[in-house]
């Protein structure tokens, strides 16, 4: 081996997942009584203590029997704005739907106002802060869209301090541009004509910017055609697309991701059996929020069973964001995925590593097998199915990313 590679012994259990595997069920895969060995940032050697070298004379980091998992992949947040809506506790304890908050000026619109008001350097720093919590709680990789400015200088503004933050951070950081988030004020019942001045004038300007470019394909903010249209207009200068569907209602946003060959279609909350094998037979990876559709309890929680039977790649993401689900802790979030959707430790163990990688087009991470980067959790448990079992306490002993210790 090249450099001062590092060996991690005494695991007691080491999550490396399956990057080959087509499907949620063949993802998981663990190795109990291991060893890993980092070598330059990257995955060199695994394999049982058995196998562990003889004399190994470099760097030993004994991990006193714990669980090793690879870091966690967050797909899908909104982490870049200023202020908070705490009000809209009380505004939904008193029956005011999603919509009807939004209509009247709050939700999305109230924090676009807040942070088009904020400097440069007030938003990188509440950006910084909130990274930092999701490394806390095992996050190595986050996705963050814009979308709280919703105009072209200010959506610009905000991939610029995405990519400034994303040069400087402990986290890998995933930039995409969510200036179809809704409709400005400015724009009030003007929806396409607002998607196509975006189209005209900001998707040109941040090919060097942007991952991806995403939509909120919802019946009430951007129609079905609406969203094929700008999408198409996305993908025609080089944009890799995703969508949030079906999050209130089934819309058949997730047909129109299939359609479009999405990397990813988010919430598919309401998502019908159609969409699903839609996007099943697409390769289109549906990203499930479960803290959302909890937090908002609006009734519906996605068909993760259903979608996992029919061979759909399933991601959890946190969705982070001041409204819906004001948390950067995708960890809290696994105990819920569990039981919300039904689903098995290893599938939620899938969705927050290797799927999550799959939501972002990301080959190098989301599992810890030679030549993946070294990005890792130790939790302070030695039993893989705690982390989906206890809620409420942050498990998280360390975190490395890139084979250095960040947490």
């Amino acid at each position: 081996m090249i450099g001062d590679a590092t060996l991690y012994r005494n695991i007691g259990q080491l999550l490396t997942m399956n990057p080959l595997a087509q499907n949620q069920k063949d993802a998981f895969a663990m190795i109990p009584r291991a060893f890993l060995i980092v070598d330059q940032g990257r995955v060199a050697s695994i394999g049982s203590a058995h196998e562990e070298p003889s004399r190994w004379t470099g760097p030993v980091v004994d991990c006193g029997g714990c669980l090793i998992s690879p870091g966690l992949v967050d797909a899908h947040t909104h982490l870049l704005y200023s202020g908070h809506r705490a009000d809209e506790v009380a505004m939904r304890a008193k029956g005011k739907t999603y919509l009807e908050i939004l209509n009247a000026g709050g939700g999305i619109l109230s924090t676009v106002q807040k942070t088009r008001q904020a400097s440069d350097e007030e938003l990188t720093y509440l950006l910084q802060q909130r990274l930092a919590c999701a490394l806390q709680h095992g996050s190595t990789t986050v996705e963050v869209k814009t979308g709280y400015d919703l105009t072209v200088s200010g959506e610009y503004r905000m991939l610029q301090l995405l990519r400034s933050v994303q040069n400087t951070a402990p986290t890998r950081l995933v930039s995409t541009c969510l200036a179809a988030h809704a409709v400005p004020e400015e724009y009030r019942g003007q929806s396409a004509e607002y998607l196509a001045w975006l189209a005209q004038e900001l998707l040109p300007k941040i090919g060097d910017l942007a991952d991806f470019v995403d939509i909120f394909c919802e019946p009430g903010v951007f129609s079905v055609e609406e969203s094929r249209s700008y999408l198409t207009a996305a993908q025609a200068l080089g944009f890799k697309v995703k969508l949030h569907v079906d999050e209130l209602a089934d819309g058949h946003g997730a047909q129109l991701a299939a359609w479009l060959g999405a990397v990813s279609a988010d919430h598919c909350a309401m998502t019908g059996q159609a969409g699903i094998s839609a996007m099943a037979q697409a390769g289109t990876t549906a990203v499930l929020l479960p803290g959302t559709a909890g937090y908002l309890h609006h009734g519906g929680m996605p068909p993760a069973r259903s979608m996992i039977e029919a061979n759909l790649s399933v991601a959890i993401g946190s969705d982070g964001n001041p409204g819906s689900s004001p948390t950067e802790a995708l960890s809290m979030l696994m105990p819920w995925a569990a039981s919300w959707l039904n689903l098995l430790p290893e599938e939620v163990w899938a969705g927050v590593t290797i799927m999550g990688a799959r939501a972002l087009a990301l080959d190098d991470r989301g599992a810890l097998v030679p030549g993946k980067l070294a990005d890792f959790v130790i939790w302070d448990t030695d039993d893989y199915c705690y982390p989906c079992y206890h809620y409420g306490v942050n498990l998280v002993k360390e975190v490395y990313v890139g084979g250095q210790r960040a947490m």
